[in-house]
């Protein structure tokens, strides 16, 4: 089940609290890259080699953090010149952009705009 904003997904009962831990996991990791506390390339490289045998970033579905991760990225994503060497090296990365923009079907300005609004429990 798609959630609409990270409240609700931190809300709803029917998700682990494991799960609800690892994406604010991701969604904190978020924050570094637009923050510049984590370098693109190298936040590129840990979430591809992450992402080697994962369709998502936590569990069996799209959650928050794939949407936050992939806003967070959108920029430098789309900036890229892809080479077939950077297909080789970020494959996993790549497949996973392309999967979670094409289900969610929002711009990933829109997400990142959503994530950015505070929360309140």
């Amino acid at each position: 089940m798609e959630q609409t904003s990270l409240r609700e997904f931190l809300l709803d009962k029917s998700i682990s609290q494991n799960d609800k831990a690892q994406v604010l996991q991701w969604v904190r990791y978020s924050e570094g890259i637009l923050g510049g506390k984590i370098r693109l390339q190298q936040g590129a490289e840990e979430l591809n080699s992450y992402l080697e045998k994962r369709t998502f970033m936590v569990g069996g579905g799209l959650t928050p953090a794939d949407l936050v991760i992939a806003s967070s990225l959108h920029d430098f994503l789309k900036g890229l010149q892809i080479t077939p060497e950077l297909q080789w090296t970020l494959a996993n990365l790549l497949r996973w952009y392309q999967h979670i923009i094409s289900t969610h079907h929002k711009s990933p300005d829109h997400i990142l705009e959503i994530f950015q609004r505070p929360v309140f429990l």
